[in-house]
């Protein structure tokens, strides 16, 4: 009887036995892409620092509440909570709007540093990131060259139109006055 008991428990292992190893195995899998996720995440907000309107980091700002929901992130969710109240209420042009906004960008960032095992300071948060000046010259070429454009499309200005003599370099530029007119009524005029 004592060497059924035993061919019954060595039954059961040998076939719980792999089922057993592949679920343990999915689970770690599982734990393993979602730590890959949010260090993604962390990545993504500690390159684009510098650059918060970018839209992978406005991506990586809205996949915080998915990625980081569970238990041990707790501080990371309110402190980007506090963070998002902040982006949507208040005036972004007056200064100390924006220095708020620092301060509770590094604070997110300190506490998901944490969360996943970085030693970071905040100084060093807010004052390592680089951002060459060439970056924010193009950037603010292509903010103006948007709004520009906005502005024409919209009818809420005009687009300047000059006229050149080809053969002599020295005339001066003169925009052109009637706005009255738009194109589509002079393009359409027949001559007689």
């Amino acid at each position: 009887m004592d060497m059924v008991y035993k061919d019954i428990i060595m039954i059961i292992a040998i076939i719980v036995g792999p089922i057993a190893a592949v679920q343990i195995q999915k689970i770690l899998e599982l734990r393993r892409n979602k730590k890959e996720k949010r260090m993604a995440i962390f990545k993504v907000l500690m390159t684009t620092r510098a650059t918060r309107v970018s839209v992978e980091h406005v991506q990586a700002l809205n996949m915080i509440d998915i990625e980081f929901n569970g238990k041990g992130y707790e501080k990371v969710v309110d402190t980007w909570r506090n963070y998002q109240d902040h982006l949507t209420n208040g005036n972004p042009k007056l200064e100390i709007w924006a220095q708020k906004n620092d301060d509770l960008f590094i604070e997110l960032l300190f506490e998901m540093g944490k969360a996943l095992g970085y030693k970071f300071d905040k100084v060093m948060l807010k004052r390592a990131a680089y951002f060459p000046y060439a970056h924010g010259d193009t950037e603010n070429n292509e903010i103006a060259i948007r709004s520009g454009l906005a502005k024409i499309l919209s009818g809420e200005t005009a687009l300047p139109v000059f006229f050149t003599n080809s053969t002599d370099a020295t005339v001066e530029k003169q925009p052109t006055t009637n706005t009255d007119t738009p194109i589509s009524d002079v393009t359409n005029e027949r001559v007689s």
